[in-house]
């Protein structure tokens, strides 16, 4: 620190005292301006040079040693960083190579597709091929890969690889050919989607089954003493209510679950005939052919049979009561479970009729076994 001089000029002094104060003062100044290293001043009072010494004190602080920072490590930074940049060269390769576009001779058909998209059904034979490495795939010239199958059904193959989806095929000679192509390529799931689809469909239309408005016009356009010809046909779950069928001939129809209440059957052949659940409550019945008829769990009551064959006939459950069965022939016929709740059995042939679990059968009316 260079020395400091100070000039004071004093005018005038009345006492030594006052120039002692002064000297205190300008000692006290100097100090605080100063660093706090040794300092000398000068002091000049009436031209007579006086030098004073200040010095300040520091404290003592001690002084903690850091010890130095680990070294960087860098080898293990370059080997992460190398690593990751290897990993992510290595997904994009695959990327690439699985978005790269593929041309394919399926039996003389050519499709264009990705990598990726044969990859998506993992236990295809597509996959074992594209997937693996264990085939050793042969291209041609322009890098076609050729397969020797039907190429007309591959769109559906590749559809279903591509969204997951085809929809129904209603032509059953197509579908079968994509079932077939499905299980070459190994496409399970595409193989149970298919099944799934066909047990989803609702049965198709019997082509042959009469709808009410034809049986309707059958009946009304015909003449009165003309024969009425439905034998076999499918009259199923039709409601014929109060239809005149009399002398129809309806051998061996199938009359499940139909409605025939108030009907004229008069005459009409029903040998056979399917007539389960049928409803025939308060029908003209009478001297109907009903040989081997099966009208398990059928509405009878109230109906006429009067003269009618019901040989061997099935009548298990059905609802006989106030039927008329006068003069009918029910040889050989299943009565089981029925009631026969007033039934009138008169002068009825019951010979070999099984009456087992017949319910009222005390109630029935003239019955002689």
């Amino acid at each position: 620190m260079n020395d400091e001089q100070i000039t004071i000029n004093t005018i005038n002094h009345d006492t030594v005292e006052e120039q002692d104060d002064e000297i205190n003062k300008l000692t006290t100044s100097s100090s605080s301006s100063t660093s706090s290293s040794p300092s000398t001043s000068y002091i000049t009072l009436n031209n007579t040079p006086i030098s004073t010494t200040t010095t300040t004190t520091q404290p003592n602080i001690p002084i903690t040693t850091l010890p130095p920072p680990p070294p960087p490590i860098t080898t293990a930074a370059t080997i992460t960083i190398t690593s990751t940049s290897t990993t992510l060269n290595n997904n994009s390769n695959n990327n690439n190579k699985n978005d790269s576009v593929l041309k394919l001779n399926i039996g003389g058909e050519i499709y264009y597709t990705t990598v990726s998209t044969l990859l998506s059904d993992s236990n295809s034979m597509f996959y074992l091929m594209f997937g693996t490495g264990r085939f050793n795939l042969q291209k041609g010239d322009d890098g076609t890969i050729f397969i020797d199958r039907d190429g007309r059904y591959f769109h559906y193959i590749l559809n279903w690889l591509r969204s997951k989806f085809i929809p129904f095929i209603k032509d059953e000679a197509i579908r079968e050919s994509v079932m077939n192509e499905a299980k070459y390529y190994q496409i399970t799931s595409l193989i149970e989607y298919m099944q799934y689809q066909i047990a989803s469909q609702p049965p198709p239309p019997d082509i042959e089954k009469f709808s009410q408005k034809e049986i309707l016009q059958l009946v009304n356009l015909s003449h009165p003493n003309q024969q009425i010809q439905l034998p076999s046909a499918n009259l199923s779950g039709l409601d014929l209510s109060g239809l005149n069928l009399k002398n129809a001939n309806l051998r061996f129809a199938n009359l499940e679950g139909s409605i025939l209440k108030y009907c004229n059957l008069e005459d009409a052949n029903l040998e056979s005939a399917n007539l389960k659940n049928c409803d025939l409550r308060f029908s003209n019945i009478s001297c109907c052919i009903l040989q081997r008829a099966q009208l398990q769990n059928s509405q009878l009551q109230y109906s006429s049979f009067v003269g009618s064959n019901l040989t061997d006939a099935e009548l298990c459950d059905a609802q006989l009561q106030s039927a008329d069965f006068q003069s009918a022939n029910l040889q050989g016929s299943n009565l089981q479970g029925a009631n026969l709740l007033d039934t009138n059995l008169q002068n009825a042939k019951v010979q070999g009729t099984s009456f087992s679990r017949v319910l009222n059968v005390q109630r029935a009316k003239n019955l002689k076994r």
